[in-house]
């Protein structure tokens, strides 16, 4: 069965520019703003006798004006109410999803740390060496932050600017941490396997697709949580920052 609305906007549609229609574009405006006028208010706004309103009603097959307008008043509830329902569940899933990822972000940054603290906290006296591809350069700009604010000496390569320097280096007072995430991480393997052949003091957080060349190196490898987490910019900045934030507590700790 065609609900009341559906009625009174057939109704309109089926008699162009009559009364009829002057009435039913009435009735729906003022629905949508939950409106709900008396027959007396319907009857001057669309130009028309109380009667004419009668017989619009009858034609869509109800009694009068009286229940026409009771079953809008229904309808409208019924729709407002499960529009609110929808929402809310939108929201609380929204909600739900949300701390469910915290959840997993935790997770993986108390795995993590237990390898990031041994490279960061032990002999604090060499330079931090950080090697990052472009999309992870924003969460590296944090973690260079925390380690200056801690006192530790540090350095990000810039791949357009520094590729000449990292040859004067003496490697046996520094120590190395590559993030491969992106599309430009190819460039950063060429870095990788000079300061590797220079040094093993080395970190690497990379993507998943790194893990059988990393182990082939026996390097120290953090993988990106791929399962719950998408593989893009937002996502991983958000997981280093969060791992950075608590490397930044653990060392106020010590401090």
């Amino acid at each position: 069965m065609n609900s009341i609305y559906t009625r009174i906007d057939n109704l309109g549609r089926e008699n162009r520019n009559t009364v009829f229609r002057i009435i039913s574009r009435k009735i729906l405006e003022d629905f949508s703003n939950g409106v709900f006028r008396s027959q007396e208010d319907l009857a001057y706004i669309s130009n028309c006798s109380k009667a004419t309103i009668t017989a619009f009603s009858k034609a869509a097959l109800v009694s009068g004006y009286r229940e026409l307008q009771i079953r809008l008043k229904i309808e409208y509830e019924n729709n407002f109410t499960l529009n609110k329902s929808n929402e809310k569940l939108i929201d609380n899933k929204a909600k739900n999803d949300f701390f469910l990822n915290n959840q997993y972000l935790e997770k993986w940054t108390v795995e993590s740390y237990e390898q990031i603290s041994n490279f960061f906290l032990t002999n604090l006296e060499h330079k931090i060496q950080v090697f990052s591809g472009y999309q992870t350069l924003y969460s590296t700009n944090f973690l260079e932050d925390v380690l200056q604010k801690n006192n530790i000496d540090v350095w990000t390569l810039k791949l357009d600017k520094d590729i000449i320097s990292i040859k004067n280096i003496n490697y046996e007072k520094v120590k190395s941490i590559f993030i491969l995430s992106g599309r430009d991480t190819n460039s950063l393997k060429g870095f990788f396997e000079y300061v590797y052949n220079k040094n093993s003091n080395i970190i690497v957080i990379a993507s998943l697709n790194w893990e059988k060349y990393l182990q082939s190196k026996k390097a120290k490898a953090i993988f990106f949580d791929n399962e719950h987490f998408n593989r893009n910019y937002i996502d991983r900045n958000f997981q280093l920052i969060y791992l950075w934030k608590y490397l930044d507590y653990q060392m106020s700790l010590i401090n």
